[in-house]
């Protein structure tokens, strides 16, 4: 019992100060909001020895020949980004307001707005790169409201603030679990879309390759896509550098075959963006096995 007091007592005092700090930042319009609280974040997490530490390792451990200052650059890009995209996330309710920030491309878009259409539903993939929720607000200013699986904080209260920012860019939120699982296959079998981020360690999983290295990822999405014949549409927001602005491929949908093959195509599909702008994926996962 003392523990849980303790444990309790901690986490109160976790969620006052994140209240704290969302309420400084609603003193500055959005734009300044995201470049001084993401800068704030940033900083924080490419020089905390535990966060700075594990997005070292991991680079080293994909990038053995990667130097020292090379592996610092991208450290701090990994803060740089995750701050700004945090931040925005944390107020989708002010971000959605600014469309002109989201540039939108790909023959998935048509796939998904050909989908919407006929009320079939799609499975969107992707992974903790760039801005990820960017893909979501863009879908919803056309019309498509795309729901999300989030994975409930350890820190219940963070809850209160993240769940309903996440239903900003789109309904409905499904925590990651069983119960969530069912909800989200009722809403994608009565013709609704969800976006999944397939990058995260799942220990009941399949060891498939990522960047490399073998990583235990879920095939949920690939065995769902198969069972009601959906879209499974690999989308990405890229960050433009030193900007709020975003580009967001919608890829083509990966080919219906088998679990295995789907999510290993998904994770090749990731793999790509990643090689291509190291700084923008969130190498703090322990992701691989």
């Amino acid at each position: 019992m003392p523990k849980i007091r303790s444990r309790n007592l901690r986490y109160g005092v976790e969620y006052a100060l994140v209240r704290m700090f969302l309420g400084v930042l609603k003193v500055f319009p959005f734009k300044q909001r995201v470049k001084y609280g993401g800068a704030f974040l940033g900083t924080l997490i490419a020089n905390v020895q535990t966060s700075r530490q594990r997005i070292e390792d991991n680079l080293r451990k994909i990038h053995p020949d990667l130097t020292s200052n090379e592996v610092r650059q991208i450290t701090k890009a990994v803060g740089a980004n995750f701050g700004r995209s945090f931040v925005e996330i944390l107020n989708n309710n002010v971000s959605e307001k600014f469309p002109e920030l989201r540039h939108a491309s790909g023959v998935g878009l048509q796939v998904l707005r050909d989908a919407a259409a006929a009320g079939t539903g799609a499975i969107i993939v992707s992974g903790h790169y760039g801005q990820w929720d960017a893909a979501r607000h863009y879908l919803k200013s056309e019309g498509m409201e795309v729901g999300a699986i989030y994975r409930p904080s350890n820190n219940h209260y963070f809850d209160r603030i993240f769940v309903p920012q996440i239903e900003h860019a789109g309904k409905p939120a499904f925590p990651s679990g069983r119960r969530g699982t069912t909800e989200m296959v009722r809403h994608v079998r009565a013709g609704g879309m969800v976006a999944i981020l397939l990058d995260q360690r799942f220990g009941q999983g399949e060891a498939l390759d990522f960047i490399g290295q073998p990583a235990l990822t879920s095939t949920a999405a690939a065995s769902i896509a198969l069972k009601y014949n959906l879209p499974m549409v690999p989308v990405y927001g890229t960050r433009r550098e030193g900007s709020l602005h975003v580009d967001i491929v919608f890829e083509a949908p990966i080919p219906h075959t088998d679990t295995t093959t789907m999510t290993q195509a998904a994770n090749d599909s990731l793999t790509a963006q990643v090689r291509r702008n190291p700084g923008q994926w969130y190498w703090l996962h322990n992701r691989w096995s």
